[in-house]
């Protein structure tokens, strides 16, 4: 039987995963909306379907298997439950409220770090972050910043800095666009440069099926 204390951790690490997937929805809204309105779609009849796993072995959160043997090994099922519902639900909001093909999924990494992705039928570049702050008047070091990461845009966001120096970015937010299709991948454990690739991948596999 789980500790008070081991029990109030896993809610919270659930909380955590399931929360974040909300955000990742309404970071997809306020990406595609403003491609989407005002513009009629040349493929509106297309389906997006997000596959089981992402390249380097992320596993869809709404498959058991994803939590095998991790830390929420034991709230697996009820995890999955409700990352099913969600995932159902943004297939169905987002073509319906966009106009166009779009899907949306969570996968995980490392058995508890979610990976978001979501990905439209749109040229992309509608992609930026709340704020731009100037390193100049932020210590030199900017809680939020905008780079380029191999053929993808990436918003990087950071922790308080220590000593000056931010680290690595607590939460990384990267876009990808091929032919007409384009994907926003996000992860506070993975980094940009593998999110990049994630999504090269994953685009260029959606567009071969």
């Amino acid at each position: 039987m789980s500790t008070p204390t081991s029990t109030s951790r896993t809610s919270t690490l659930v909380g955590i995963l399931l929360g974040i997937v909300i955000l990742g929805l309404v970071a997809a809204f306020a990406i595609g909306l403003p491609k989407a309105q005002g513009e009629e779609s040349a493929q509106s009849d297309m389906t997006l379907t997000l596959p089981d796993t992402l390249p380097g072995g992320y596993i869809a959160s709404d498959d058991p298997k994803a939590f095998e043997g991790g830390e929420l090994a034991e709230q697996a099922d009820e995890i999955v439950k409700q990352e099913k519902a969600n995932a159902e639900y943004g297939n169905q909001v987002l073509p319906e409220v966009l106009g166009r093909a779009a899907a949306t999924r969570t996968y995980v990494a490392e058995g508890a770090q979610a990976i978001f992705v979501q990905v439209f039928q749109s040229e992309g570049g509608a992609f930026a972050p709340n704020n731009l702050p100037d390193p100049e008047n932020t210590g030199g070091q900017a809680p939020t910043e905008m780079t380029q990461v191999g053929d993808g845009v990436c918003i990087l966001s950071f922790g308080q800095a220590m000593g000056g120096d931010a680290g690595e970015p607590v939460f990384s937010q990267c876009q990808v666009t091929h032919d007409g299709l384009t994907a926003q991948v996000g992860s506070g454990a993975v980094p940009a440069e593998d999110l990049v690739g994630i999504a090269d991948e994953l685009l260029d596999s959606l567009q071969e099926g």
